[in-house]
C-alpha cells in the first residue's frame, strides 16, 4: 500500500512539533529554571534587606507586628537571631528542622548570606539598632521561582499538545488539499498515457501546482496536434497503399510479413489477419522467401519478372534499415504488367486492324481512281459506278475518323456531363429517327415500345450512346430483322435479333479494342465508348446476350426521385 502524501505529511508535522517541545526542555527549561533560580535568591535576599531596615527604625514592641506584615507569603518564615546566636522573634511557618548552626552563627556575627534550604531560599542580612549591631534576620521564603517553573512546565506542555493538535489537523488539511491537486495531475497523466490526449487538468489556483497543470495541459495539446498530423498522415498513406494496384508488403530480418496492402495479400494469397505470418513461395522459379531473407542479411536486393498462371509480374526488394523500430526489414513491391502488356496487345491489334481498314479504302479509292484516269473511253455508267464505289469508301473511312474522335473525346476530355432532367422515351424515339433512315437501307425496322419515367442525363452524351448501340445492333442484324428499345422507368433497353455474343467474348466487351471471333466489322471501341458516357452520368449499362436469339444492353440512368 503506498504511503501517501496526506498521511506522512501530518505525521511529519507533529513529530516536528514534538522534537521541538522536546528541544524546549532540553534546552530552554534548564535555562528559564536557572534564572528563576537566581531571581528568588535576590529577591528574598532584598525582602529580607528590607524588613531589616524597617526593623531598625522601630520600636522592639513593635517588630513582630512588622515581621507578620513582611511575612506575606504563606509559606515565608522570618526569624531576628541575637548577638548570641539565639532565635529571639519568630514570624511565619516554622522551619522543620530548625534554623542550621551556620546559618545561625552567620546572623549573629552581622554577615550576610544566601542559601536553599530544601525547596526555599534562605537569607541572612543584619540588624543595626542605633549604629550597633543587634544581630541577624532569617528570611526563609516561599518557593516563587519553584511555583513560576511549574507553571512555565506545564503551559509548555500543554501548548505542545495543543500544537501537536492543531498542527496536526492543519497539515492534515494542507496534504488533502494539496493531495488532490497532485492527484489530479496524476489522473491527467494515467488518461493521456492510456490515449486520451484530448484530457486537460484544471489548474485551479495560479500558485506552482497551476502553473505545473498549465504547462501539463500546454504540452498535452502540442502531443495531441502532433498525434493528429501523424494519424493524418498515416490515413493518407494508408489510403494511397489501400488503393494502388501495386502489391507492398514489409518484411522483418526474419521474412515475416508485417504488413501487406490488399493488392499484395491477392496477388501472393495473404490472409487478412493482423500480425506476423509467413512469406508464401508462390512462383517455382523464383523463391520470393529466399530472396527476402538474402536482400535483409546481405542488402543485396534488386527485382526479378515471374510469370504466374495468368499474370506476367515484377517483383522488386528494397532494405528498410530503419524498420520494425530500426532494426530493419523488406520492402517487397510487387507489380503486375499483365494488364499493360494485354493493352499494349489490345493496341498493337488496334493499329493493325486500324491500318487494315485504312488499307482497304484508300487501296479501292485509289484503285477506282487510277481506272477513271486511265479510262480512254468516257462511258458514263462505268465512270458512275467508279464515283459510287470512291463515295462509298470514303464515306467508311469517314465513319472511322469519327468512331477514333469520339474515342478520343472520352478517354480525354474531362468535361463534366450537363446533368438535366429527360424523358428516356423521347430520348429513345429521337436516337430511333435518327438511325431510321440506314435501318430502311438495310431492311431492318425500329420500334420504340414502354414508358419513362424522368431520369438525369446529359442529352447529348445519351443520344451518342444510344446511336452506338443503335449501330451496333444495325450491324449486326440481318435484313427483315427488328430492333427494339424497350423504355421502362429511368431505363433504356436496346435489342437486337442478331447472332448473339459467345460466352467466352460478353466480359470483354466493353474493355477497349477488344472484337470478339467473327466479329462483323467496327474497331472494339463503340461499348467502351458507351460504358463511359453513361458512368459519366451516373448511371450503369449491362449486357446480355445468346447465341442465335440475340442481344439486349440496358442503360439505367438515375431516376428524378419526386418533390
Amino acid at each position: 500500500m503506498a504511503f501517501r502524501f496526506r498521511i506522512w505529511m501530518p505525521v511529519a508535522v507533529i513529530l516536528t512539533v514534538l522534537l521541538t517541545v522536546a528541544l524546549m526542555f532540553a534546552y530552554g527549561i534548564p535555562a528559564v529554571q536557572t534564572r528563576l533560580r537566581d531571581y528568588a535568591q535576590d529577591r528574598t535576599l532584598a525582602r529580607a534587606a528590607a524588613i531589616a531596615d524597617a526593623l531598625s527604625g522601630e520600636r522592639r514592641g513593635d517588630w513582630r507586628q512588622t515581621l507578620r506584615a513582611s511575612a506575606g507569603e504563606e509559606r515565608a518564615s522570618v526569624l531576628v537571631v541575637g548577638r548570641d546566636g539565639e532565635v529571639e522573634l519568630r514570624v511565619g511557618q516554622p522551619l522543620p528542622e530548625g534554623l542550621p548552626g551556620k546559618v545561625r552563627e552567620k546572623a549573629a556575627s552581622g554577615e550576610r548570606m544566601r542559601l536553599k534550604l530544601g525547596e526555599r531560599w534562605l537569607a541572612v542580612v543584619p540588624i543595626n539598632r542605633g549604629g550597633e549591631l543587634f544581630g541577624g534576620l532569617v528570611l526563609v521564603s516561599g518557593d516563587p521561582g519553584g511555583a513560576v517553573y511549574r507553571i512555565f512546565l506545564r503551559a509548555g506542555v500543554e501548548a505542545a499538545a495543543i500544537a501537536s493538535v492543531f498542527g496536526g489537523g492543519l497539515a492534515l488539511l494542507i496534504s488533502t488539499l494539496l493531495t488532490r491537486r497532485v492527484e489530479r495531475l496524476a489522473h491527467g497523466a494515467r488518461t493521456i498515457e492510456r490515449g486520451d490526449l484530448s484530457y486537460r487538468i484544471k489548474p485551479g489556483y495560479r500558485d506552482e501546482f497551476g502553473e505545473l497543470a498549465e504547462a501539463f495541459n500546454a504540452m498535452a495539446g502540442r502531443l495531441e496536434r502532433s498525434f493528429s498530423r501523424v494519424e493524418e498522415e498515416r490515413a493518407t498513406l494508408r489510403a494511397v497503399l489501400d488503393n494502388l494496384t501495386e502489391g507492398v508488403l514489409a518484411t522483418d530480418l526474419k521474412g515475416r510479413v508485417l504488413f501487406a496492402n490488399p493488392a499484395a495479400r491477392e496477388m501472393l494469397g495473404l490472409d487478412d489477419r493482423d500480425g506476423p505470418q509467413r512469406l508464401p513461395d508462390p512462383w517455382p522459379e523464383f523463391s520470393l522467401p529466399e530472396a527476402v531473407l538474402r536482400c535483409a542479411r546481405r542488402e543485396r536486393c534488386g527485382e526479378a519478372r515471374v510469370r504466374g498462371k495468368d499474370t506476367f509480374l515484377r517483383v522488386r526488394l528494397e532494405h528498410l534499415p530503419h524498420f520494425d523500430d530500426h532494426r530493419g526489414g523488406v520492402l517487397v513491391v510487387v507489380q503486375d504488367l499483365s494488364e499493360g502488356l494485354r493493352l499494349e496487345a489490345r493496341q498493337q491489334r488496334f493499329l493493325a486492324n486500324a491500318a487494315h481498314e485504312l488499307k482497304t479504302p484508300i487501296t479501292a479509292i485509289l484503285g477506282a481512281a487510277e481506272l477513271l484516269l486511265t479510262e480512254e473511253e468516257d462511258d458514263p455508267e462505268v465512270r458512275r459506278r467508279f464515283l459510287e464505289h470512291i463515295h462509298s469508301e470514303a464515306r467508311r473511312m469517314q465513319r472511322l475518323s469519327e468512331t477514333l474522335l469520339r474515342l478520343a473525346r472520352t478517354g480525354w476530355d474531362h468535361r463534366e456531363p450537363d446533368l438535366r432532367p429527360l424523358d428516356p422515351e423521347e430520348a429513345a424515339r429521337r436516337a430511333a429517327e435518327s438511325m431510321r433512315p440506314l435501318a430502311d437501307r438495310d431492311g431492318v425496322s425500329i420500334r420504340v415500345e414502354g414508358e419513362g419515367s424522368r431520369a438525369y442525363a446529359d442529352p447529348e452524351w445519351l443520344e451518342q450512346a444510344l446511336l452506338v448501340l443503335l449501330g451496333n445492333a444495325l450491324r449486326h442484324s440481318e435484313r427483315g430483322g427488328e430492333i427494339r428499345l424497350r423504355v421502362s422507368g429511368p431505363s433504356i433497353t436496346v435489342e437486337d435479333e442478331g447472332e448473339g455474343i459467345r460466352r467466352e467474348d460478353l466480359p470483354h466487351v466493353f474493355e477497349r479494342f477488344y472484337r470478339g471471333r467473327g466479329s462483323r466489322g467496327g474497331f472494339g471501341l463503340g461499348l467502351p465508348i458507351c460504358k463511359e458516357l453513361v458512368e459519366g452520368m451516373g448511371g450503369r449499362i449491362s449486357i446480355s446476350s445468346e447465341r442465335g436469339v440475340g442481344t439486349a444492353v440496358t442503360v439505367e440512368l438515375r431516376e428524378v426521385e419526386d418533390g
